[in-house]
C-alpha cells in the first residue's frame, strides 16, 4: 500500500525551537544555581522522555521551581525568533497537495504548541494535532501514538513517521510503521529508522517513491 499518513513530530522537525527551549534550561539553571547541562544533551532528553517526565529527570525533587522558571521564560520568548526548518513549509504543501492525511504527535504542551503551529501557519495541514497533556500518557506511550488515529490504526504501510529523535522511532515502531528522522548534522544517536534525511527537498524525493 502507497503511504497515506504522515505522522510529524514538531521541536527540532518542523520548527526550529531547540534554541529557546535551551536558552530556557539556561535560564533555569541560572535562576536555581545550578551548573548547565551542555545543549545536546538538552537535545537527546527532550527527544527522548514524555514531556511530564523531564523536569523531574533533570531537577528531580526541584520539579516544581524548575517548572515556574522554565515556563516563565517560554512563555515570554517562544514565538518571537521562531522559525520553520528549511523547507518544511513546502514539503507540507507539497504532501497537502497530494491529498496525504498529515498529524502532528508533539511532547509540547497544547498551548504553546498551537501557539507555534499558528504563528508559523501551520495548524490547518493537520487532521489532528496530540500535545503533551491530552491524554494520561504522553509521546512515545501507546496511548498517545493511537489516539492520532483514535484508535482507529490504518494499515502500517500507509504510515510514515517523521521526526527528528529516538521517541519518534518508537513512534514508528509502535506503529510497524515507516520512520524517516531528520538529521542535517549527523547528530542523530538511536535506532535506525528507514530513511535519515538532511533537506525536505530529501525527503520529497523518497516520499514520491512511496505515494
Amino acid at each position: 500500500m502507497a503511504v497515506q499518513n504522515l505522522v510529524f513530530d514538531w521541536d527540532g522537525t518542523l520548527a526550529d525551537t531547540y534554541p529557546v527551549i535551551s536558552a530556557a534550561y539556561e535560564y533555569t539553571f541560572k535562576q536555581m544555581s545550578m551548573p548547565p547541562i551542555p545543549y545536546d544533551k538538552i537535545k537527546e532528553i527532550t527527544s527522548t522522555l514524555p514531556n511530564r517526565d523531564i523536569l523531574g529527570h533533570i531537577f528531580n525533587d526541584r520539579r516544581n521551581e524548575a517548572k515556574e522558571h522554565y515556563y516563565s521564560y517560554i512563555e515570554h520568548h517562544h514565538t518571537k525568533k521562531l522559525q520553520a526548518i528549511p523547507q518544511a513549509a513546502a514539503f507540507l504543501d507539497f504532501a497537502a497537495k497530494h491529498k496525504l492525511n498529515l498529524y502532528l504527535l508533539s511532547n509540547k504542551t497544547r498551548k504553546y504548541l498551537l501557539a507555534e503551529t499558528d504563528k508559523l501557519e501551520f495548524t490547518h495541514y493537520f487532521r489532528k494535532i496530540v500535545a503533551a497533556g491530552d491524554y494520561s500518557e504522553d509521546k512515545p506511550s501507546l496511548l498517545a501514538n493511537f489516539a492520532v488515529f483514535d484508535n482507529q490504526l490504518p494499515p502500517p504501510d500507509s504510515i510514515m513517521v517523521i521526526g527528528d529523535g529516538k521517541a519518534d522511532y518508537q513512534v514508528a515502531a509502535s506503529y510497524k510503521s515507516l520512520c524517516a528522522i531528520y538529521n542535517p548534522t549527523n547528530s542523530y544517536d538511536g535506532p535506525e529508522p528507514d530513511y535519515l534525511f538532511k533537506s525536505y527537498q530529501q525527503l520529497t524525493d523518497i516520499l514520491l517513491t512511496l505515494i
